[in-house]
């Protein structure tokens, strides 16, 4: 992997600036749907520079041009560490890594679909599990890239997938829990070492499904 482009490990998010206070609102399922696609694409370019990208698409342009950002994010600056945090345990799973691996970077959109099936198939949610569903959103990304195939029309449809798939399914929990600023209460749970555990299990699932495709 090129060297270089490891990026402000304190303030992982270029927009992470102080705003003035504004009036609380109840946000909607789509209103957290746009604030996601917002991390999601911060988280990505953030991780393509820890990992030594060169000349990584900015956030910017793994969003489609026009599209909405939804409400500013409270807290996005604990929100941008958090989601670091998390995915640098992940990273550290090697069996997580040698399954994810094995997903071709071509996979068509039925086999994401599948695995974020798989993530929340019990019906728990927890802030563990939506980060996984970035992580795996980054790795997919990151070998579109590796793979020099007309990766950004790649890239933003996977964005959008997940965008779609929050919508659909865990925007309504991330409501409940008060917004992605609850992220934080996260480590306030058992180790992440347990999500590692879990991925590798659905990415198992899902790989031996593909192989006998």
């Amino acid at each position: 992997m090129a060297e270089g482009g490891g990026g402000d490990k304190e303030n992982p998010f270029h927009f992470g600036k102080k705003r003035k206070p504004s009036i609380k609102r109840t946000i909607s399922r789509f209103d957290v749907g746009n604030q996601a696609r917002l991390l999601l694409s911060q988280f990505v370019h953030d991780r393509m520079q820890s990992d030594g990208f060169l000349n990584a698409p900015t956030s910017e342009v793994l969003i489609e041009p026009g599209t909405p950002s939804g409400p500013p994010v409270e807290h996005v600056r604990e929100v941008g560490l958090a989601l670091r945090a998390i995915g640098d345990e992940l990273d550290k799973d090697e069996s997580l890594q040698h399954l994810i691996r094995q997903i071709p970077p071509d996979a068509p959109s039925q086999t994401f679909a599948m695995v974020a099936k798989e993530i929340f198939a019990d019906g728990n949610f927890n802030w563990g599990r939506v980060v996984a569903l970035f992580y795996f959103a980054y790795k997919m990304i990151a070998k579109a890239i590796q793979s020099k195939m007309n990766n950004i029309p790649i890239i933003r449809s996977i964005v959008e997938w997940v965008v779609n798939f929050i919508i659909d399914y865990v925007a309504p929990w991330i409501i409940e829990r008060g917004g992605w600023s609850a992220i934080q209460e996260y480590f306030g749970t058992p180790s992440v070492q347990a999500m590692s555990v879990f991925m590798a299990g659905v990415l198992l699932s899902i790989y031996v499904f593909i192989k006998h495709s």
